[in-house]
């Protein structure tokens, strides 16, 4: 019996002494941080999408909208797209959002182009979150508009300008989660009812926004 329990404790010394190595001397404790841990893929764990179009003009953290967004809003609204592996919602959205903007970019790689709607400039940027090469400030963003602190991808932000109780105007933004509607073509059209919104209100208070 002694015997038995000595090997039982060598094995389970053995085992754990090998599962410490590989936390130290591995990725894998990352890839499994970042994947599972941090970010949320919606569709694997069967949350509902929520497609809530209210703005606000408090950011989800805080902290102050980046010095890239307050640039790209002199040019008009912004729509930031977020992303990561093995996302089967975001999969799901990845086309729709391709056809609404008439943008190319590719799965795996972090992507910003100056773009129209309805002849009217958006700035998209794809925020792929596994891209070694995306900027920090550009991550950054994933917590400033994760407005109902869901930390779940798809993750869709549109950003424009409203006049705020402050009597100055500013970025005013909305944000939407998971894989929603039934099929691209209603996917579309919801984008850009919302994006219609998004116009109106950056028409009517640019005036005051570019000094």
């Amino acid at each position: 019996m002694k015997k038995l329990f000595a090997v039982q404790m060598s094995l389970l010394i053995l085992i754990s002494v090998s599962f410490t190595g590989m936390l130290y001397y591995t990725d894998i404790y990352d890839i499994i941080k970042g994947g599972i841990v941090e970010v949320l893929c919606l569709s694997c764990i069967k949350l509902y999408p929520l497609t809530s179009i209210d703005f606000t003009f408090e950011t989800a953290n805080g902290k102050p909208h980046p010095e890239f967004i307050l640039d790209s809003l002199k040019d008009g609204p912004i729509f930031l797209h977020y992303s990561e592996d093995a996302c089967t919602a975001c999969d799901i959205m990845f086309p729709s959002i391709l056809e609404f903007l008439n943008v190319e970019p590719e799965k795996d790689k972090s992507y910003y182009k100056l773009t129209t709607f309805k002849d009217q400039p958006v700035a998209y940027y794809y925020i792929y979150l596994d891209d070694e090469a995306t900027s920090q400030e550009w991550l950054d963003t994933f917590e400033i508009y994760d407005k109902n602190h869901i930390h779940g991808l798809p993750m869709f932000s549109v950003i424009t300008i409203n006049y705020a109780h402050s009597g100055i105007i500013e970025p005013y933004y909305t944000t939407l989660y998971g894989a929603f509607k039934d099929n691209t073509e209603q996917r579309v059209e919801f984008f850009n009812d919302l994006m219609e919104e998004a116009f109106v209100l950056y028409n009517e208070n640019l005036p005051g926004f570019i000094k």
